[in-house]
């Protein structure tokens, strides 16, 4: 089974006993307003029916759970048309998203030949749009998309991040 370690986080394919703390952490409002796809209240048997499904992550498209050591689940970070990741509220602003994020781009570029990832973000999610910046990916449009927990179109601010600009900036972060 496919594990990513990283400096705090183990990234790991989602087991069945996940369930409770996955839907306690996506179902809080203040996470799942961001998640498009999301609907909202999320419930157990959601979550439950949700992980059952989850393919064995592989370099081309991952799905995985964001693992402290101390703490448990605390989110999770997904590759499949497009990068995304969500973490519980508990866990904002110390950096779990972005080690998840690095951890998981690093991987899919060393196991693929693909060149772009994509990725997107509500145009009002600081936060998200922020991290995407940090990470090296840049702005290609807007569109709308239906937010399910929303329940209306909202404006997504669609982004790339080319294999040769992830190289080029972990590349100078070494030499720092």
């Amino acid at each position: 089974m496919t594990e990513l370690v990283t400096e705090r986080l183990i990234l790991r394919a989602p087991r069945a006993e996940d369930a409770p703390c996955y839907a306690l952490g996506i179902s809080e409002f203040a996470v799942a307003k961001w998640l498009t796809p999301v609907p909202w209240p999320y419930t157990l048997s959601m979550a439950q029916d949700f992980l059952r499904l989850a393919p064995a992550p592989t370099p081309e498209k991952a799905f995985f759970i964001i693992e402290h050591p101390k703490k448990g689940l605390i989110g999770c970070v997904t590759l499949v048309s497009e990068l995304g990741f969500w973490i519980s509220r508990p866990h904002w602003h110390k950096g779990f998203g972005m080690e998840a994020a690095s951890a998981l781009i690093d991987w899919h570029f060393d196991g693929t030949g693909a060149d772009i990832i994509r990725s997107s973000a509500h145009h009002n999610n600081v936060a998200s749009l922020k991290l995407k910046t940090k990470l090296g990916f840049v702005i290609t449009g807007k569109e709308m998309r239906f937010s399910q927990a929303l329940q209306h179109n909202v404006q997504h601010v669609t982004t790339e991040l080319s294999r040769a600009d992830w190289r080029a900036k972990s590349t100078s972060e070494q030499h720092r």
